[in-house]
């Protein structure tokens, strides 16, 4: 549902005070996200160029699916130059706005629309290529309309990067706005353990998330098909059975090709925000399922093969101060509290 509200001139500048209020207005795109929004904006001044927009977004659940990369598929059309071209030709592309009017493009210039819009966002779920995580922040866009600044970014709340059932360890992740509020996303894992020839594998995922580039590194530098083998199976790429070769390209594949996969597709069906299975090194399978309770509760449940049973809550007070409390079915009970500040 959106609203506007106020007086506007109907002779030139257009000057005008309204007010724009968005209620639940649902933005998607099929293959990229889908996300729910709430605004209070203001246009003040001259529509004809330099009217100010101000405001307040709150940014509901979003999910967003990092693209399958586009490699094999061809690229984008380059532009098209018409010989020749008919008359009829020629008006279908006029009217279906795909020629510019260079004479109307040389018109006087417009004075740019300044910007100075909060957007609150804290559940921005991002999944596919084996990532599944969840962000939150407040993110301030100035500038203007023409010349978007945005400051500050998406942080990291929780998630995890898998790939064969290894787990990664994100160390840092966050969405950022750039140019034209194009979503960034930027993510570095790290192997848990080190490989036997001490070498730290790390994956380095960075770029819009319709398109984002993946890259294998490590210390000391080594070829990217080597540090995946570090990440999966801890050894060199020439140490692997023709068995870890075939799932080394299974994990290439999975990074590649985003998708749910089977995990995501029985959260789907259980209708819950986060499923996680792990398995530790004696063999014990856990499995957590958690979702929000209300706007800022998060409560997660993990049940063990051994029969143990833990609950969570997470309490979220104000933006800078969360609560925290546990209890499991042996009596045990945590609480704590958290305070925590972006410099």
């Amino acid at each position: 549902e959106v609203s506007v509200t106020g007086p506007l001139a109907l002779s030139p500048p257009f000057d005008a005070d309204l007010a724009i209020a968005l209620n639940d207005a649902v933005l998607s795109d099929p293959e990229l996200f889908r996300t729910v929004l709430d605004a209070d904006l203001a246009i003040a001044g001259p529509l004809a160029g330099g009217a100010r927009i101000s405001g307040q977004v709150d940014v509901g659940r979003t999910e967003v699916r990092v693209a399958p990369t586009n490699s094999g598929a061809a690229g984008p059309i380059p532009e098209i130059v018409h010989l020749n071209e008919p008359p009829d030709v020629r008006r279908t592309r006029a009217a279906a706005g795909l020629i510019r009017d260079a004479d109307a493009e040389r018109g006087p210039p417009r004075r740019p629309f300044p910007l100075d819009i909060r957007v609150d966002a804290d559940q921005i779920f991002v999944r596919g290529r084996g990532l599944d995580a969840e962000f939150g922040g407040t993110l301030e866009i100035g500038g203007t309309a023409t010349d978007v600044v945005p400051v500050g970014a998406f942080e990291l709340v929780r998630g995890r990067l898998d790939l064969l059932g290894r787990r990664l360890r994100i160390e840092d992740a966050a969405i950022l706005l750039r140019g034209a509020l194009v979503p960034i996303l930027q993510l570095r894992a790290v192997s848990e353990t080190r490989s036997d020839d001490d070498i730290e594998a790390f994956i380095i995922i960075d770029g819009p998330i319709s398109d984002p580039e993946i890259q294998f590194l490590s210390d000391p530098s080594l070829p990217e098909d080597e540090v995946l083998a570090q990440l999966l199976f801890g050894t060199s790429i020439a140490n692997i059975s023709a068995l870890q070769a075939a799932q080394l390209a299974s994990a290439a594949a999975a990074l590649a090709g985003g998708g749910p996969g089977l995990i995501g597709g029985v959260r789907e069906g259980l209708g819950v925000d986060d499923l996680d299975i792990t398995t530790d090194a004696e063999g014990n399978t856990a499995v957590t399922a958690g979702t929000y309770i209300s706007e800022n509760v998060y409560a997660d449940v993990t049940t063990r093969s051994d029969g143990e049973t833990e609950i969570n809550l997470n309490l979220d007070i104000t933006d800078t101060v969360t609560v925290t409390g546990s209890t499991d079915n042996q009596g045990e009970s945590t609480i704590g509290i958290f305070f925590r500040r972006d410099y």
